[in-house]
């Protein structure tokens, strides 16, 4: 099983939302992800739960505890093929443990740069993890860009300091919340550029996985 850690120091930087579309669209593809939930609110749990109809969504597991995280995780190996791990808010020591469980580590980023300044303690963690082990790979996610702006084009040099990819992520559009208060993914809503913009983040993903 192929994990993914879903990490930022801050709240409402898109992390549920990016991994519960991702984890619906790689479903939708045949996989079977499962969410594990490490933030106190609960977003990705709710968001399963508000489905209205009888479809199957991704299994959503709660971690509080750091030291329980590793083993919940392996627990779930021989179930499911990717786990998203939502990481909570505060920078802890539950995030160290989500660097060392990931393949993958995805920070999203709003075109902030308040958004961009406590992101540099989970890149020393990935960047530290990286040097000893060669693992996990790291990329950022732009987040609710503004489409045709010159402010993303900015942040995407702003975060190239850094030494890790930048994804173009998700544009500031409305279906992305109607979504989630339905229990559904844009992939199986109407906004076809919202759809896109999640089946490229799956792409990259897959795509970095499979050369694991």
């Amino acid at each position: 099983m192929n994990v993914v850690g879903i990490l930022h120091g801050k709240g409402g930087v898109g992390k549920s939302t990016i991994a519960v579309n991702l984890a619906r669209a790689l479903q939708l593809r045949g996989l079977e992800p499962v969410i594990v939930d490490c933030d106190a609110q609960s977003t990705a749990q709710s968001w399963r739960t508000s489905r209205g109809d009888d479809e199957k969504l991704p299994p959503v597991f709660s971690v509080e505890q750091s030291s329980a995280l590793e083993t919940d995780v392996q627990r779930l190996s021989d179930s499911f093929d990717i786990a998203i791990i939502d990481g909570g808010a505060r920078l802890n020591e539950i995030h160290s443990e989500i660097v060392e469980t990931s393949d993958l580590v995805l920070i999203p980023v709003q075109p902030s740069p308040a958004d961009i300044w406590p992101t540099e303690v989970i890149i020393d963690l990935v960047k530290k993890r990286q040097e000893a082990t060669g693992h996990p790979q790291a990329a950022f996610v732009i987040f609710r860009r503004k489409a045709g702006t010159k402010l993303g084009d900015h942040i995407q040099k702003v975060l190239g300091r850094f030494e890790l990819p930048v994804w173009d992520g998700t544009c500031d559009r409305v279906s992305y919340a109607e979504a989630m208060g339905k229990g559904f993914s844009v992939v199986e809503m109407g906004d076809r550029k919202a759809a896109e913009e999640i089946q490229s983040i799956t792409d990259n993903v897959l795509d970095i996985l499979r050369h694991e």
